[in-house]
C-alpha cells in the first residue's frame, strides 16, 4: 500500500472518505445474513485504515506534507 498523497488537505479528505466507506459497510451488515467473512473484510479495512492514519501522522510529524 503506497502513500495516497503528500498533500495534507488530500490526506484529510482520504481519511474522511474511508470513514464513510467503513461506516456504510457496517450499516449494510444484516444480523440475519451477515457471515464471518463480512466481519473479516471489515476488520481488514480497519487495519489498513489504521496503517494509513499512522503513515499520515508520521508525515505530519516530519513535516513532509505540501500544505
Amino acid at each position: 500500500m503506497g502513500r495516497a498523497t503528500h498533500s495534507k488537505k488530500a490526506q484529510v479528505t482520504y481519511l474522511k472518505d474511508r470513514i464513510r466507506l467503513i461506516s456504510l459497510m457496517a450499516d449494510a451488515l444484516d444480523e440475519e445474513t451477515a457471515q464471518p467473512e463480512d466481519l473479516d473484510k471489515l476488520l481488514q479495512m480497519m487495519d489498513e485504515f489504521e496503517i494509513r492514519i499512522r503513515r499520515f501522522r508520521d508525515d505530519w510529524k516530519a513535516d513532509l506534507t505540501s500544505d
